[in-house]
């Protein structure tokens, strides 16, 4: 049987891909803002649509429920993280320098990791994976750093993620100078690991 080649992508068929896309950014965007504000418990389908600017059912088409809604806002914002680590990457001089600068920036622009994200990763196994590859990505990643040595990456990992998940939850509210300080050491060891 000869084999046929699938016609190709219409204009409008590939017109309302890139809509669809936009669309889901649109609500990914905005179940972030609506967790960050309210917490994931109090996030509705409802309160993203509007936030969104979109129907109620235009979520639901995408986003069947609150959880897989949850999971994918979560991934779309990890895997912004996970791009902004390898462009970090590229110019530092080491996987463990890009983790420091990169961490540096999250505490001074955002103020830690979203203690709305820790909950949702806590409560809500779907997003507990999504939590869980991307450290088991990073991990890995430190493991490969042939220029610094893997355990110095991987340590440089575990401050990083220490001191973002401290300062989103409060537990740990250094004076701006003792966190510059801080991530100075950080740096230091992460460029001479």
């Amino acid at each position: 049987m000869p084999q046929t080649t699938p016609p190709p992508q219409t204009l409008r068929a590939r017109k309302l891909q890139r809509r669809s896309m936009e669309t889901i950014g649109q609500i990914l965007t905005a179940a972030v803002a609506v967790i960050e504000r309210i917490g994931v418990h109090n996030l509705t389908i409802d309160l993203v649509a509007a936030e969104a600017g979109i129907s109620k059912g235009g979520v639901l088409h995408h986003f069947p429920t609150k959880t897989a809604l949850v999971a994918a806002a979560m991934r779309q914002d990890l895997e912004t993280l996970l791009m902004e680590i390898d462009e970090t990457a590229g110019t530092a001089v080491n996987f463990a320098s890009a983790l420091a600068q990169l961490a540096r920036r999250v505490a001074l622009e955002e103020g830690g990791v979203s203690p709305a994200f820790l909950v949702a990763a806590a409560e809500i196994p779907e997003a507990s994976a999504v939590l869980a590859n991307l450290f088991g990505t990073l991990v890995e990643r430190a493991d490969k750093d042939g220029k610094a040595g893997s355990i110095d990456s991987t340590l440089v990992l575990f401050a990083s993620y220490g001191i973002l998940i401290s300062l989103g939850m409060k537990s740990f509210q250094p004076s701006p100078e003792q966190l510059a300080a801080l991530f100075e050491k950080l740096d230091a060891f992460a460029a001479g690991a």
